[in-house]
């Protein structure tokens, strides 16, 4: 049971918060039917602490978390995930279907939902968490899951159905997160548990623009210290040879991996090691912004819808974390339309602009999301859903412009066009 090999998601890449890559959501090296409900590792002046009741999570548990994660991340972070039957994380993951599968997930979810993680002095605070957004905090513990269930679907075989419901605050820090790595999902399911630490770990370092990482990690009792709290071990090693041997081992798999991206060399320079991460030459790393590419228009518009979340403080830099399918989600009730410019230019500058009622400013500041001008005409980006109403905007295009709803195109529209670009 110790390795996942994840189904059609070769191109699927996970979104991890840069905390959570420094704090990781596992604990290595747990023996046997052995519980610990506690670990803490230091990060500079700072430290962090994974806690539970029940256990804290292996990497078996943190691998099915990045198969939730991706889920929620490929349905526009959504804050509740249904998977219609356990045999079908079972086959995403490439476990067997055994009883003792089906009870190693069932445990993996409780202590998921059981699992706290804290910083003390070391949280990276971008305004996104949904309950610390102001200030400096000393100290945050988030939750991870916060709640599960099973539901036993009538039809073949009567499926048990999955449903898990994430912490808020985790949801937002991943999905609002402006310090990030993208990570490629598929190798990360096959790795064994030491290995699996070290691809997380060598995420952090690694410089996809530069296709380069590097990072010393000590020698003699600094090399035992590196190992136990940078890939969250709770090994009692007395030797740093027992390390190496476990480091070289896990560098070779990762090696030997066609699917990850990088390959890792341990040098040691005056009895100091350090690992160098170099982008395999087959793989050509190069990361997508698709809000750059969209029109100017729409890009204005996302500004705009992003801003309007008031916990937001970058809204650009979120714009540019942002997936084609995230932009999709929040463009999709979004039309343009093209409006001849004098008519455009009548409508605000001497209707809306001279208006002395504030209601209809505020609604039309509300309804038109931005405009962009042509040589002819102005391309306007209004709120489909005031269209399907007697709107302001909509009543004023009727009487000066009355075809113009036979020109509306979806925004959906111009995206699918500038990604086949």
């Amino acid at each position: 049971m110790s390795g996942f090999q994840a189904k059609n998601s070769k191109s699927s890449k996970l979104k991890v918060d840069f905390n959570l890559l420094q704090s990781g959501t596992w604990v290595l090296e747990k023996k046997g039917k052995q519980r610990i409900h506690y670990f803490e590792k230091n990060v500079g002046v700072g430290k962090i602490v994974i806690y539970n009741a029940l256990d804290v999570p292996s990497p078996f548990d943190s691998k099915l978390l990045d198969y939730l994660m991706l889920k929620s991340q490929e349905n526009d972070w959504s804050q509740e995930i249904t998977i219609p039957a356990i045999s079908t994380i079972i086959k995403d993951l490439g476990l067997g279907k055994r009883k003792q599968t089906i009870e190693r997930i069932k445990k993996s979810l409780k202590i998921l939902k059981n699992t706290h993680i804290e910083f003390h002095n070391c949280f990276i605070n971008n305004g996104v968490l949904e309950h610390f957004k102001e200030g400096t905090w000393e100290l945050v513990s988030i939750g991870i899951l916060a709640k599960y269930g099973f539901e036993r679907i009538k039809g073949r075989g009567n499926p048990l159905s999955v449903k898990v419901v994430f912490d808020d605050d985790f949801l937002s820090l991943c999905k609002y997160s402006l310090g990030y790595k993208l990570i490629p999902y598929a190798p990360i399911n096959g790795l064994r548990d030491t290995a699996y630490a070290l691809y997380k770990w060598a995420w952090r370092w690694f410089n996809t623009e530069k296709g380069y990482g590097e990072r010393w990690i000590g020698n003699g009792q600094s090399l035992v210290k590196w190992y136990k709290n940078e890939l969250n071990s709770t090994g009692n090693y007395k030797y740093p040879s027992e390390v190496l041997r476990r480091i070289k081992s896990a560098i070779k798999q990762l090696n030997e991996n066609p699917k990850v991206p990088f390959y890792l060399q341990l040098k040691e320079e005056e009895g100091n090691h350090k690992i160098e991460i170099y982008r395999k030459e087959q793989w050509t790393i190069k990361r997508e912004i698709p809000f750059d590419k969209l029109p100017p228009i729409l890009r204005k518009v996302v500004i705009k819808l992003i801003e309007r979340k008031k916990h937001i403080k970058e809204p650009y830099a979120l714009a540019r974390s942002m997936s084609w399918k995230e932009l999709e989600n929040l463009l999709k009730s979004i039309i343009i339309v093209p409006i001849p410019k004098d008519i455009w230019n009548f409508i605000v500058n001497d209707i809306i602009a001279k208006s002395q009622i504030e209601a209809e400013k505020k609604e039309f500041e509300e309804t038109v999301l931005g405009f962009e001008e042509r040589e002819d005409e102005v391309l306007v980006a209004i709120r489909g859903s005031k269209v399907r109403k007697k709107s302001l905007i909509t009543i004023l295009l009727d009487n000066f412009t009355p075809n113009w709803k036979s020109f509306i195109q979806n925004a959906e529209g111009f995206i699918k066009e500038t990604k086949a670009c």
